[in-house]
Order: structure tokens, then C-alpha cells, then sequence
């Protein structure tokens, strides 16, 4: 005699699932620049925060990055963009990532995370800093912006 279980077991754990209430979601809009009167460099984009009981603590990050506006006043200067976004959990930093465009618009996805998939994130602050491309040369940044979960 043969038992049919794996169609009860599937059932059940469809079930299971299905029980499971839905990941919350909320998005804000973001943008930080370079702080100098050219807005030489520019991030904007959306933060989706993404939690649930089963689903890994995460930020999405979507948007742009962008170096020396197609349509500034100003004069290329030779540096360089580049836009950091960094996760908090109160004061501890849970991750970070960094993005350069040079005399470009690059577009941003990517999502922000603890490796260990535990630790929620209740703020990112995002920041754009300029810098030489050579290697002796200025650097600066704009005023850093935090966004908290909503």
C-alpha cells in the first residue's frame, strides 16, 4: 500500500504561507546634493522600506545618480560624483553602499540590508560628496540628508 502525502503536505504548507500576514511596505522620497551652488552633483530617487515576519529586513533604493547637470551654468570642473548611503538601526550601521558618476547619469537600484538578515533599518541618511579625478586635488560634500522609516 502506497500513502499519498506529499499532496497533503503541499496543501499544508500552502496554507501556511498563505496565513502568513503580508510584508509591510512604505516608500519615501529622497534627495541630497553636492551642497556647492551649481548642484554639481545629484541623488534622487525613492527609499522602499520592506519588513515582515518572514520577510528579510530590507531597503530598497531606486533612482539616479547624477554628475554635472546636462543643462548647469557652470563650467566642468574635472571631479567626480559620489552618492553613499549608509543604514542605521539607531547608531549602529547596518549596511552601506557607494555610487561614482563622472560628467554622467547612472540610474540607482540596489537594496540596503543587514547581512545577517536580522536587524531592521529605522533611518538612512544619504550623502554626495565631490572629488578630483586626479589624485592630488579638493574634495567636498553636501549637507548629509536622513530619512527615517516611515
Amino acid at each position: 500500500m502506497r500513502l499519498r502525502t506529499w499532496p497533503a503536505v503541499a496543501a499544508a504548507a500552502a496554507a501556511l504561507l498563505a496565513a502568513q500576514p503580508a510584508a509591510a511596505q512604505a516608500e519615501v522620497s529622497f534627495y541630497a546634493d553636492s551642497g556647492d551652488s551649481c548642484r554639481r552633483g545629484v541623488t534622487k530617487g525613492t527609499l522602499d522600506w520592506v519588513e515582515g515576519p518572514v520577510v528579510r529586513p530590507t531597503v530598497r533604493v531606486s533612482g539616479y545618480l547624477a554628475d554635472e547637470g546636462l543643462n548647469s551654468p557652470c563650467a566642468q570642473d574635472g571631479m567626480l560624483s559620489r552618492a553613499t548611503f549608509s543604514a542605521y538601526n539607531g547608531t549602529t550601521l547596518v549596511d552601506s553602499e557607494a555610487y561614482k558618476a563622472d560628467n554622467q547619469r547612472i540610474t540607482l537600484s540596489f537594496a540596503l540590508s543587514d547581512p545577517t538578515g536580522v536587524t531592521a533599518i529605522d533611518r538612512v541618511v544619504v550623502q554626495v560628496c565631490r572629488f578630483s579625478v586626479t589624485p592630488v586635488g579638493i574634495s567636498y560634500c553636501g549637507p548629509a540628508a536622513e530619512y527615517k522609516m516611515p
